[in-house]
């Protein structure tokens, strides 16, 4: 099934037909309140998540289609490889990949990837295990962004990063505390933006592979921010820096 249904006739119907293939569904907030009741019913009767968001963002889930203000995400979420990022990244002058080491939870991957589409990065990479996967709290959080960049799932973090090296990349490493402060990195190549686990951080291995771990100072002695949090203020860095 298309990963994106558009128009309130075409959604309804699949809401009946086929609502375990539907992932989300999100209405504009001018939608008529009448027209909105009888879709939050139908999708609540499907058990299917039901968003409200501004017309600007699903004029740009729905690309060009016409949606009449309804759209539903459906079907597998469309993981790319990293060939496919990299190819991505030639159309861009001083690229930006984001790399998370198991990151777990959905939320943190939604509000991750919104700041990444937000502040021009290229893609984003995620291990395939012990990892959060694009589920719909992941798009719910994202606010859409996950449907507008591209997400690869790869198997071994160790051998990525050298790959991602060898094309030409630094390798960014949130460190947490005792790296180097954020400002003092050079954001004029290809980077990649290495983000850990939010307990543990990245990982010994990752942090080996690294060309540089870095810090956020912060004005108080405080343990560290969240991981969400760390990437949108390094992305906008690294955004205002290019």
């Amino acid at each position: 099934m298309k990963r994106i249904l558009a128009g309130p006739n075409a959604v309804s119907e699949a809401l009946r037909a086929a609502p375990g293939r539907i992932e989300m569904v999100c209405i504009a907030e001018t939608m008529r309140p009448v027209n909105v009741r009888r879709l939050e019913d139908l999708a609540k009767h499907s058990r299917v998540l039901c968003e409200s968001l501004p017309k600007e963002a699903l004029d740009r889930l729905a690309k060009g289609l016409v949606h009449q203000g309804v759209i539903a995400i459906t079907g597998d979420y469309p993981y790319v490889d990293l060939p496919a990022i990299l190819s991505r990244c030639q159309e861009t002058q001083n690229p930006t990949i984001v790399v998370l080491d198991q990151v777990q939870d959905p939320r943190n991957l939604g509000a991750i990837m919104r700041s990444a589409y937000a502040f021009g990065a290229s893609g984003v990479i995620l291990p395939k295990d012990r990892a959060a996967k694009v589920t719909a709290a992941a798009v719910r959080t994202s606010a859409g962004a996950s449907e507008l960049l591209m997400v690869a799932r790869i198997v071994n973090m160790a051998r990525t990063l050298d790959e991602l090296r060898d094309e030409g990349f630094r390798i960014y490493g949130a460190s947490g505390r005792g790296g180097a402060p954020l400002s003092s990195l050079d954001w004029s190549g290809p980077t990649a933006l290495v983000l850990g686990n939010e307990g543990k951080g990245i990982r010994r291995l990752t942090a080996e592979h690294c060309d540089i771990l870095f810090d956020i100072p912060m004005a108080c002695d405080f343990d560290s921010l969240n991981v969400s949090a760390a990437a949108a203020i390094a992305l906008y860095e690294a955004h205002q820096r290019r």
